[in-house]
């Protein structure tokens, strides 16, 4: 029974870490989110120092820049953003490659709903 308890609680942490990446991811598709619509040029620049300011300012909350970055890779990684070849991690999007992201997530949230 005590292994059993073990492989449990093993479990219940995994699932935790992964919620609490999955939020993480959430928020940087606000601050993304957030960023396009303040932003006047057709092309995007987006790094973590950009969504962390977007986030202590609109939201309050001040993560570590490093998080940022991971879950923002994520984020590239999953929707083919190109990545500018600089020191600090930025990509580069635009407002079709936005809409398209936008319609992909509607799609896939109309899907888990029904």
């Amino acid at each position: 029974m005590k292994e059993e308890d073990i492989e449990t609680k093993k479990k219940e942490k995994s699932k935790y870490k992964r919620k609490k990446e999955d939020s993480l991811l959430e928020w940087v598709k606000k601050s993304v989110d957030l960023l396009v619509h303040k932003s006047l040029s057709e092309t995007i620049i987006i790094s973590s120092y950009k969504l962390n300011a977007i986030l202590k300012e609109n939201y309050g909350i001040n993560l570590k820049i490093d998080k940022i970055g991971r879950a923002l890779s994520k984020y590239a990684k999953q929707n083919e953003l190109k990545r500018l070849g600089t020191n600090i991690p930025k990509y580069q999007m635009s407002r079709k490659q936005y809409d398209e992201i936008k319609k992909k997530e509607e799609n896939n949230k109309i899907k888990e709903t029904s």
